[in-house]
């Protein structure tokens, strides 16, 4: 029987510092990059959701016949006034009472903890819910909800709720100007 040769195969110290190395230089380069993709994912998670609690609330009216109401919320059981406060949370329930305020005895349909990093809220200080008849329509004027990026403002996006009761999502404010978040 003979034996081969063994040829040992491996790498230096030297080697692996220099691969190491590049990998560190091409994170430290690449991380950034991906800053802005995360944001914008972010953006479009927190508007989607949003759209479906639209769906929901408005489903949900029109099969029981019932106002449905979403409003700023921070702990998912009392409304907050504050329109500015939607990135904090909200809630969607059942408004018996009609009277846009969250009482012990309506039923909590669902909370929505809410994102870090994204701001929500409705473009009107008169506007801290949206109220859907049970007709599917949604109550008052026109609603506009902003979504707005921590970093830069191409990423901002706004969900128009018009008085029919749908939900539409935009690049631009509806005049078409850019979305400011002041």
């Amino acid at each position: 029987m003979e034996f081969r040769p063994c040829k040992q195969t491996g790498v230096t110290l030297l080697e692996m510092v220099i691969a190491v190395a590049i990998s560190a230089i091409t994170l430290a380069i690449a991380i950034p990059a991906f800053q802005p993709l995360i944001e914008r994912n972010r953006v479009a998670a927190s508007v989607n959701t949003f759209v479906s609690h639209l769906h929901h609330a408005r489903a949900e009216a029109i099969k029981r016949l019932e106002w449905v109401m979403l409003c700023p919320s921070s702990d998912g059981v009392t409304c907050t006034a504050d329109y500015t406060q939607w990135g904090a949370g909200y809630m969607v329930f059942f408004d018996t009472s009609r009277n846009r305020l969250r009482d012990e005895s309506e039923l909590i349909l669902s909370y929505f903890p809410g994102y870090r990093g994204i701001t929500i809220h409705s473009s009107s200080n008169h506007r801290n819910t949206i109220a859907y008849r049970p007709s599917g329509r949604a109550w008052g004027f026109n609603t506009t909800v902003r979504f707005c990026a921590e970093h830069g403002t191409k990423n901002n996006r706004i969900v128009s709720i018009s008085p029919t009761g749908r939900p539409r999502t935009l690049k631009s404010m509806l005049d078409g100007s850019p979305i400011t978040c002041s």
